[in-house]
């Protein structure tokens, strides 16, 4: 391009070609054209690299980068995308999802209308078989339905995701906010709270959705991969670190919600049985940070086990998880009730 783009895409690439041909054309279909796209490649397939090729033959505004050093990951190549960024605004898309044509329009002018603010957030829909669905869902976000979305983070009823959001880009880089790279998941809740501890300016766009996340192949359940060892691992250090950073800006007010995160995940890991040693690294976890909350969770798993003894494991698990799983999904049901009615006001 010749001239600076006023719009910055960072977006990350692992393989999925069909799926990422499909989001780079329905950012190319936008009616906003100052942008550029700086996909960063995190080793692809070569069916990947040849659309990407292609792609980047047909529009000068897409640019291709190699994820040059470790660790692999998509929070490794945001990264390096985000160091490359030109754009006074930044936006940080995945490649399977969808875009609305009027999303980028949208979201620049909100953002060049409101110069207090250091990002604006957008409403989401979801993508299912290709079809986008506008409805309010568990999967919709991006809609101002919490008090605290500080708590709602801590809770992992996330208010809005990364991709949600478009941010002036010197504001991210005046505060030093980057991703994680020690993180294989909850990348994006660690972001957003960054975002929100160090005090960036926003606020929510009132609008129709302008973005489809993608649930199909079963984005709806916890995969195999987040069971692994390396995944456990990231997890343990993802809680410590929101610990960490909300108790060092707010002392204890939000050990509530943070031990409701904790058995939030506990609940959607353990599906299968118990991991005794995972789940009791959870336990001491929580106990360094609030000892009332640690002996409460130290309970309800050492009911578990006993009760496996005699039930099946699935049940053994809810049993003394009832008030928290009765709680959670009532939360859910909230949520869809609050957005129903922001989309019919």
């Amino acid at each position: 391009m010749s001239e600076r783009p006023l719009l910055s895409i960072v977006m990350p690439v692992f393989n999925h070609a069909e799926l990422t041909r499909y989001m780079i054309e329905s950012i190319r279909a936008n009616d906003f054209m100052a942008w550029e796209l700086l996909v960063v490649d995190d080793g692809s397939d070569s069916d990947t690299i040849s659309v990407l090729n292609a792609l980047a033959a047909s529009d000068d505004r897409l640019h291709i980068l190699h994820r040059n050093r470790l660790p692999k990951g998509a929070q490794t190549c945001r990264n390096i995308g985000f160091e490359h960024v030109c754009g006074e605004y930044v936006i940080f898309f995945d490649n399977d999802d969808y875009v609305l044509p009027y999303c980028l329009r949208s979201r620049v002018m909100a953002l060049q209308a409101r110069p207090e603010l250091d990002f604006m957030v957008f409403p989401s829909g979801v993508m299912t078989d290709n079809t986008y669905r506008a409805e309010a869902s568990e999967y919709s976000f991006g809609y101002r339905i919490h008090t605290d979305d500080i708590s709602a983070f801590a809770r992992r009823l996330l208010p809005f995701v990364v991709w949600n959001n478009i941010y002036r880009t010197q504001s991210l880089r005046n505060v030093g906010i980057c991703w994680d790279e020690q993180l294989l998941s909850l990348q994006d809740a660690d972001f957003n709270m960054q975002s929100l501890l160090a005090g960036l300016r926003y606020d929510y766009f009132r609008g129709i959705p302008d973005f489809g996340y993608r649930i199909d192949a079963s984005n709806g359940s916890v995969s195999k991969k987040q069971r692994s060892k390396e995944h456990q691992e990231s997890t343990l250090y993802a809680m410590e670190k929101f610990y960490r950073m909300l108790s060092a800006h707010h002392g204890s007010n939000y050990h509530s919600a943070l031990f409701f995160g904790v058995l939030t995940y506990y609940n959607r890991i353990m599906t299968n049985g118990i991991d005794e040693d995972y789940a009791m690294r959870m336990v001491r976890l929580v106990r360094r940070y609030s000892p009332i909350y640690g002996l409460l969770f130290h309970i309800g798993l050492q009911t578990s086990l006993l009760m496996e003894r005699i039930l099946p494991r699935k049940m053994a698990r809810q049993i003394p998880m009832t008030l928290h799983l009765i709680d959670y999904r009532y939360r859910i049901h909230q949520k869809i009730s609050k957005i129903q009615k922001l989309q019919h006001t």
